[in-house]
C-alpha cells in the first residue's frame, strides 16, 4: 500500500523536494530577497502532519549540495539545480512547533545559512458532540440536502408533506432560525406540467444567496430570507442534477446523472465534457478552482472519479480501465476536498486520501481496518479541514475523523434512516436523510463552540 506523505503515515523522517520553477536564469534585482550569496526560507504552509517550505537562493554555483534542517538537526541532503525550490517536511507531530533552516556547504570549512523559519502544524480536533434528532412532515417525506448560511439560518430541501386535520400540505424546502423551523412550498417553473411542488434536489450557498435545482431541471436564486430573487430551467444538462459546488459568488458547478456537469458563470449555464457517462453523486473543489467529482453507475458496477482540467474535466479512474492507481473498488459514493488533499470513499467502504498533486500518493484504509465505522454507503462527506471531517449515510449512523482518529456516533431510534447529505460549519453540522420512524424527513444537528 503506497503512504501518504500527508497524512497516516509511519512516524519516521521523510523529506519529499518538489522543483516549483524551471528557469535556471539568476535574478537580476538587487533588492534583499535576490542579495548575492543567500539562502532565503519561509514556510508557505502546516497542516496536521507536515509543513511545506520555499526556499530561494542566489549566488551560488548549481548544482549545489544543500542540506534542510528541523529543530538543529540534518534531515535531508539534496542537489539543487535552480534558485527556487519548494521543500516538503512530512511525518511531524500534530500541534507541535518545529524550526527549520537551509545550510550550504560552500567549502570544507565555510557554510552559507538561511535564517531559521519558525511553523506549528495544526492540532486535532475534538469528538466531543451531543446530537440533536429533529423530524420534518409525515410518512414519505424526504429530505435530500443541507446548506448552512449561518448560525441562525440554515435550510433544507427535499420533498416534505404534511397532514394538518387529515389533509395533505406539500412543500420543498424549510429553513432553521436556530429554534424552529419554517416550511416552503416554492413555485418553481414546472416541467412537465404539474400542480404539486417540485421536489428540491439540491442546495447551494454562494456567500450570499441559495440556488436550488429540482429534479427536472428548474431552478430558484434565492435569499437567505426565502425570498426568490429568479427561476428558469436549465437546458444545457443532460441528467438530473445531484450535487452543487463553488467557491466564488454567484458561480458554481452542477453535477448529475449521464455524467453530466454544468457550470454558471453569473450570467449563463455551460455545458462541460467530462469524458464520462457515469451517474455523478458528489462534487467539491478548493478555494484555488481544483474541482473534483465522483460517480457510480449501479446497473454497470462502475464507479468513475474526474478531475478538472483546464477549461473541461479529465477522468481519473473508471472501473475497469487503467489508471494511475486502479484500487478504488467500484463506485465512489462521496468527496471533500480540503486545502490540497482530497478525501474519498467508495461503495465498498473505503476511505480513499490522496494530495491533489500527487495523483499515485494515495492512502487506502481498507474496510477492516475501519470495522463498525464505514460498514455501509457513506453518501455524504464535509467538513472544515483535513483535522474535522465527518461522513454520513445509511442506518442513520455519523462518523467523524479529527486529523488523526476516527469516531463512530450511534443516534438513538436512527437505525433505519438513511442519510443522504451533510453541511458542516464553524459552528454547526446538519445531515439530512428519510426513513426516521413512519417514514419521514429526518435531520441529526450539533451545535459547537
Amino acid at each position: 500500500m503506497k503512504k501518504n506523505y500527508i497524512l497516516f503515515i509511519p512516524a519516521i523522517y521523510s523529506f519529499v523536494l518538489l522543483s516549483a520553477f524551471t528557469s535556471c536564469k539568476e535574478p537580476e534585482s538587487t533588492g534583499p530577497e535576490n542579495r548575492t550569496d543567500s539562502l532565503i526560507l519561509k514556510v508557505k504552509e502546516t497542516d496536521l502532519t507536515s509543513a511545506t517550505l520555499s526556499l530561494h537562493t542566489a549566488g551560488i554555483t548549481y548544482p549545489a549540495s544543500l542540506t534542510l534542517a528541523r529543530n538543529s538537526q540534518p534531515i535531508q541532503t539534496f542537489s539543487l539545480h535552480q534558485p527556487d525550490t519548494t521543500l516538503i517536511d512530512t511525518a511531524l507531530t500534530p500541534s507541535t512547533s518545529f524550526t527549520w533552516q537551509a545550510v550550504w556547504k560552500k567549502t570544507e570549512t565555510t557554510f552559507l545559512k538561511s535564517d531559521p523559519v519558525t511553523g506549528r502544524t495544526m492540532d486535532t480536533t475534538s469528538h466531543a458532540y451531543t446530537w440533536k434528532l429533529d423530524t420534518l412532515g409525515c410518512a414519505g417525506s424526504n429530505l435530500l440536502d443541507v446548506a448552512i448560511v449561518n448560525d441562525t439560518c440554515v435550510w433544507v430541501v427535499g420533498d416534505i408533506t404534511t397532514a394538518p386535520n387529515g389533509g395533505l400540505t406539500l412543500y420543498n424546502a424549510a429553513m432553521f432560525n436556530g429554534k424552529t423551523w419554517k416550511k416552503f412550498a416554492f413555485s418553481l417553473p414546472i416541467w412537465p406540467s404539474g400542480s404539486r411542488p417540485q421536489v428540491i434536489r439540491c442546495i447551494w450557498y454562494d456567500s450570499e444567496n441559495l440556488w436550488v435545482f429540482t429534479e427536472n431541471g428548474a431552478y430558484a436564486k434565492i435569499k437567505p430570507d426565502g425570498v426568490i430573487l429568479l427561476t428558469g430551467i436549465i437546458s444545457e444538462a443532460q441528467g438530473t442534477p445531484q450535487k452543487m459546488w463553488g467557491n466564488r459568488k454567484n458561480q458554481f458547478y452542477l453535477a448529475g446523472s449521464n455524467g453530466s456537469m454544468t457550470w454558471y458563470d453569473g450570467s449563463e449555464f455551460h455545458l462541460i465534457e467530462t469524458g464520462t457517462k457515469v451517474d455523478f453523486l458528489d462534487i467539491w473543489g478548493t478555494p484555488s478552482g481544483e474541482v473534483w467529482a465522483c460517480g457510480y453507475l449501479s446497473r454497470t458496477g462502475i464507479g468513475v472519479l474526474v478531475r478538472k482540467n483546464g477549461a473541461q474535466f479529465e477522468v481519473v479512474y473508471e472501473t475497469g480501465k487503467p489508471s494511475a492507481f486502479d484500487g478504488y473498488g467500484r463506485g465512489i459514493s462521496a468527496i471533500y476536498s480540503p486545502d490540497n488533499i482530497v478525501f474519498w470513499v467508495n461503495s465498498e467502504a473505503r476511505i480513499f486520501i490522496q494530495p491533489i498533486d500527487q495523483i499515485q500518493n494515495v492512502t487506502v484504509f481498507p474496510r477492516n481496518a475501519l470495522y463498525g465505522f464505514f460498514q455501509y454507503q457513506v453518501n455524504g462527506m464535509r467538513g472544515t479541514g483535513i483535522n474535522d471531517v465527518f461522513f454520513a449515510g445509511v442506518l442513520g449512523v455519523l462518523w467523524h475523523y479529527n486529523g488523526s482518529t476516527f469516531r463512530k456516533y450511534s443516534i438513538a431510534n436512527m437505525n433505519t434512516t438513511w442519510l443522504t447529505s451533510i453541511a458542516v460549519s464553524k459552528h454547526q453540522v446538519f445531515a439530512v436523510g428519510y426513513g426516521f420512524g413512519e417514514g419521514q424527513g429526518s435531520l441529526i444537528w450539533s451545535l459547537r463552540r
